[in-house]
């Protein structure tokens, strides 16, 4: 899952650096005791991260619907398509608006092909000439809209990734506090193979940790 990697690569820093302090401060006569995790196993296997990773995946293809359904249409068709869609998602259309937002959200894409066959076109016709710059005007006026809307989208899924990275960083370490607790363990840290060079599969507490986090709702 794309957008949660970057997780696996801080937390990985963060147990680290506390192994490495824990390691430091602790008396040498008192062994060390070490949990590792797989965390591209806990990440795959991690049932609330893959719903909301695929409910995220979601939201990015209906915003980029959003946009490409606006990119021809008139000022007024616009306007509608907000309305119909707020009434879309406070579940209030009726069968006669469900049927009109259907028809405006294939607009942008008729008149899209309708350009393109145009702009193919060798012999034009006066009229086919208007209406070929007529739909090149609409789609230049409408960038500006577009990339203000794009920007508002960036910035509401910015927000959403940040609140669900965070959610599930914070479960994580939750489990590893819960197994280290269960376990008896003083550190639980990622098995990176660049800082791991050897272990025992016994250390491994990947299980224990899913079974922490997909018991939780």
């Amino acid at each position: 899952m794309r957008q949660w990697i970057w997780i696996v690569s801080a937390l990985g820093v963060l147990l680290t650096l506390t192994a490495w302090r824990a390691m430091t401060f602790d008396s040498l006569n008192q062994p060390v005791t070490l949990g590792l995790v797989n965390m591209e196993k806990l990440v795959a296997n991690y049932q609330a991260l893959k719903q909301d990773d695929e409910q995220y995946r979601q939201t990015v293809q209906r915003r980029q619907k959003m946009l490409e359904v606006r990119t021809l249409l008139e000022a007024k068709e616009w306007e509608e398509l907000d309305v119909l869609e707020r009434k879309e998602v406070d579940g209030k259309l009726t069968d006669a608006e469900r049927k009109r937002l259907e028809e405006l959200r294939k607009l942008s894409e008729q008149r899209f092909t309708e350009l393109q066959h145009l702009q193919l076109k060798e012999s034009k016709t006066e009229e086919e000439r208007k209406r070929m710059e007529y739909l090149l005007n609409l789609q230049s006026s409408n960038r500006e809209k577009l990339q203000k809307l794009m920007q508002k989208f960036e910035e509401e899924l910015a927000k959403l990734n940040e609140i669900l990275t965070t959610r599930h960083r914070d479960r994580i370490r939750d489990a590893a506090k819960q197994v280290a607790q269960q376990l008896g363990l003083k550190m639980v840290i990622i098995a990176d193979d660049e800082l791991v060079l050897y272990s025992e599969p016994s250390l491994d507490v990947t299980d224990k940790m899913l079974e922490i986090l997909n018991a939780s709702k």
